[in-house]
């Protein structure tokens, strides 16, 4: 099955994604902006209290990503090095 792709106004290709998902359930937004990650989630990711998570933005506007802010220094640290 091809992917589905077309180009939107500042160049960027946008898509659908196919890989497979894993719902973990829902969070619920507290009057302090905070969520609670699922118990599960945090286990499968070894997400630990004191964690510095990265928030990014996804390109299509629908949502986002947390990545562990471990995983974008050793990815710096490696492309530094070449």
């Amino acid at each position: 099955m091809k992917k589905k792709i077309e180009k939107i106004s500042n160049g960027v290709k946008k898509g659908i994604c196919r890989k497979k998902t894993k719902y973990f359930g829902m969070v619920t937004v507290t009057d302090k902006g905070q969520i609670a990650i699922p118990t599960e989630l945090r286990k499968e990711y070894a997400i630990d209290k004191g964690d510095k998570l990265i928030i990014v933005r996804r390109n299509d506007g629908q949502g986002f990503n947390l990545l562990k802010s471990e995983v974008i220094k050793d990815f710096i640290e490696k492309i530094s090095k070449d």
